[in-house]
C-alpha cells in the first residue's frame, strides 16, 4: 500500500510530490497521460524529414520570484527566451516539457493510467483504475477542477467546494512555414482578436530553426464556440487567421496541427491554494491562477497541509 498517493502529473502533482518524498514519505504519482508535466508540454512532428517541436501548452514562465525558485530546481532544462523588446522570459529546453521532466527526476511516476473513481473504504482511500485497484492513507487529486466529480463523485463535498471554479477551453494551432517567410513580431498578445495569442515558436533557445514556427491560440468564446466543431475546418480556420495576422499566404504553409484544450484556461480560480477533506485534498492551477508558478504553489502548499498532518518536523520547510 502507498503512503500518498499524487493523481496528476502536471506542475501541481510534481511540486507536491517532490516535496512529500524530500521529506522521506512514501509517493506515488499517477497519470492518464503518456508523459507527465500537463498542460506544459512540447508536441514533436516531422516536416520533409526533419524533426521541429512546438509548445502547444504553456508558453513560458513570467519572470517572479516563484518561477525563478522553480528555474533553480530544473537548472540544466530552462534558458531565457528573449523578445526583442528589452524583455525575457523563461522556458524549458529544448522544450517546455523539459522542465517538467527534470523536475519530476526520481519520484516514483505511473503513466498512462487513468483513474476512474477515488473512495474511502475501512480507513483508507481505494482507487480504482483502468489497470486495477491500489490503495492509499492519503490521496492529493491534481486533475482540473471540473474533473474532480467523474473521480469523486457530483456530491462530493470537494466537488461542491469546487464548483465555483471557471476553466475554460483553448484551441492552440501549431504551424510551420518555410524558413524565410516574414516574421512581423516575436509574440502578440491582443484579447480582443480571435487569436489572442501566437508566438513564433523557433524564436525560443533550443528549439529547431529548419521551419518558421508559431503556435496560436484562440479566444476562449471562440474556443468554446468551436470545441467540438470539425476539428480539420477549425483547423482551416486557425490557419487562415494566423496567415492574416502575420501578413503572409497560406502556399507558405508547410504543417499545421491542433490541440484542443478542453480546461486550457482558469477564468475564475478558487483563490486559495487547495480544498481539505480529512486525508483527501484536492488542488492546481485552477486554485491559484493560469500561470505555471500558481500550479506550483498549490502543489507545495498542499505537500506543508499533509506534511503537517502526518506530524512531520519537516513541514514548515516544505
Amino acid at each position: 500500500m502507498n503512503h500518498v498517493v499524487v493523481i496528476g502529473a502536471g506542475l501541481s502533482g510534481i511540486a507536491c510530490a517532490r516535496a512529500l518524498q524530500a521529506a522521506g514519505v512514501p509517493v506515488r504519482l499517477i497519470d492518464k497521460g503518456r508523459g507527465i508535466g500537463g498542460r506544459m508540454a512540447t508536441r514533436r512532428t516531422a516536416v520533409a524529414g526533419k524533426t521541429i517541436t512546438f509548445d502547444h501548452g504553456a508558453q513560458y514562465l513570467a519572470q517572479s520570484e516563484d518561477a525563478a525558485a522553480i528555474a533553480a530546481l530544473g537548472k540544466g532544462a530552462v534558458d531565457a527566451w528573449h523578445l526583442g523588446d528589452g524583455t525575457s522570459r523563461i522556458v524549458g529546453v529544448p522544450g517546455m516539457a523539459a522542465l517538467p521532466r527534470a523536475l519530476a527526476n526520481g519520484l516514483d511516476v505511473t503513466l498512462n493510467t487513468r483513474v476512474t473513481r477515488v473512495r474511502a473504504r475501512c480507513g483508507l482511500f481505494q482507487i480504482d483504475t483502468d489497470a486495477g485497484k491500489t490503495a492509499a492513507s492519503h490521496v492529493v487529486i491534481t486533475v482540473p477542477a471540473p474533473q474532480l466529480a467523474p473521480i469523486l463523485g457530483e456530491t462530493h463535498p470537494l466537488v461542491q467546494r469546487a464548483s465555483d471554479v471557471v476553466m475554460r477551453p483553448c484551441l492552440t494551432l501549431m504551424a510551420a512555414f518555410n524558413r524565410d517567410t516574414p516574421a512581423p513580431f516575436v509574440t502578440r498578445r491582443d484579447q480582443n482578436a480571435l487569436l489572442t495569442w501566437i508566438a513564433q515558436n523557433d524564436t525560443k533557445p533550443g528549439r529547431s530553426t529548419a521551419f518558421q514556427t508559431w503556435v496560436a491560440q484562440a479566444n476562449p468564446d471562440w474556443s468554446a464556440a468551436n470545441i467540438d466543431a470539425d476539428r480539420s475546418d477549425t483547423k482551416r480556420l486557425m490557419v487562415d487567421l494566423l496567415c492574416s495576422e502575420l501578413g503572409v499566404v497560406s502556399a507558405e504553409l508547410c504543417h499545421a496541427g491542433l490541440q484542443v484544450w478542453r480546461y486550457g484556461l482558469v477564468d475564475t480560480p478558487l483563490s486559495k491554494s487547495f480544498l481539505k477533506d480529512g486525508m483527501l485534498w484536492a488542488g492546481g492551477d485552477w486554485c491559484l491562477g493560469a500561470k505555471v508558478q500558481d500550479a506550483w504553489r498549490s502543489g507545495v502548499d498542499i505537500a506543508a497541509n499533509v506534511l503537517h498532518t502526518l506530524g512531520s518536523p519537516l513541514s514548515a520547510k516544505a
